[in-house]
């Protein structure tokens, strides 16, 4: 479906992508196919923009093949949540690659992914809500009609969020996006001159992932739990890592593939923290509006059995 819909957009804007579309490297739209990380074929003495150029159009198909998944099951929450995923995923491997990119260009493709995971993040943040309001009945032995009214009320924000988010999907925007980004690529992002194009990227990925390392080490060591942000930034970076990790785990060392268990089991502590301030605050916006009192009280509830669960996550953080 999303093959399809760029490839009419490559048609309609000709003008606009005269240039890209003369370069020789550029395959039918219709051909472009996802390259899974088993088949990727990256070996570690490839030089670094080559072996980049793989990695990216993986990244970018697997977009697409979410996106797509996303169009034919909108019921399914998990497909908000892959599109996101995939975004992030993508964005993480651009930041990891940037010392090669030209500094202007890099940014606008960043700036562009970003905004297209945010039409998601309404929709995802009250999925993320619903089901820690699931797990909250089934850890806390309680009755599913205990909060079947507050369900009931973010379930009638969820339809609005998605009615919103499917009006601006519609418009093809989301399409023209990744075209952009398409030709962004195709069309010499390199910085010229940048000494680590001459890395492997095997030379590229030691160096790299050892500043990432010491950067996400130097912020654990500081870190004040009680910083809202500065948890959100930790959990940022070494998801950022992660994902990394996972796309050149063939070239990397059996250290460094273990250490993506330590990070996810990380992030899974530091997200769970942070999303309870994030769910605390949508709470309080929603029952603002409201002079129901079992919503406050059910609301109250929400946060409190949070907030418990989130500071015994946290606890293996202090110092």
């Amino acid at each position: 479906m999303m093959m399809e819909k760029l490839a009419i957009l490559l048609m309609e804007n000709q003008g606009r992508y005269e240039k890209g579309l003369r370069q020789p490297q550029i395959p039918p739209i219709k051909s472009v196919r996802v390259v899974s990380q088993s088949n990727m074929n990256i070996k570690a003495k490839k030089k670094v923009v080559v072996a980049v150029e793989i990695i990216i159009n993986s990244g970018f198909n697997e977009i697409l093949n979410a996106y797509d998944r996303f169009f034919e099951n909108q019921s399914d929450p998990e497909g908000v949540h892959q599109v996101r995923v995939r975004i992030r995923k993508f964005r993480a491997i651009l930041a990891f690659f940037k010392p090669l990119f030209k500094a202007e260009s890099y940014q606008l493709q960043q700036d562009t992914l970003r905004k297209m995971g945010q039409q998601f993040g309404e929709v995802r943040q009250l999925d993320v809500l619903l089901s820690g309001i699931a797990e909250i009945e089934k850890n806390a032995s309680l009755e599913s009609s205990d909060f079947g009214k507050f369900k009931d009320h973010l379930q009638g924000k969820r339809e609005m969020a998605f009615e919103q988010l499917w009006t601006s999907l519609k418009t093809d925007v989301f399409a023209l996006d990744l075209l952009d980004i398409w030709v962004w690529k195709l069309n010499d992002p390199w910085e010229a001159g940048a000494p680590d194009l001459q890395l492997s990227i095997k030379e590229y990925t030691d160096k790299h992932i050892e500043n990432w390392l010491k950067k996400i080490r130097r912020s654990m060591k500081s870190l004040d739990v009680k910083d809202q942000q500065a948890v959100h930034r930790v959990r940022i970076k070494s998801k950022k890592l992660r994902y990394v990790i996972e796309q050149l785990s063939t070239i990397l060392d059996r250290k460094t593939r273990k250490s993506m268990d330590a990070f996810e089991k990380m992030q899974d502590d530091l997200g769970y923290y942070h999303d309870v301030f994030a769910n605390q605050q949508l709470l309080e916006q929603l029952v603002a509006a409201s002079a129901d009192c079992e919503l406050h009280y059910q609301a109250g509830i929400i946060i409190g059995w949070q907030m418990m669960a989130g500071n015994r996550k946290i606890r293996k953080f202090i110092k």
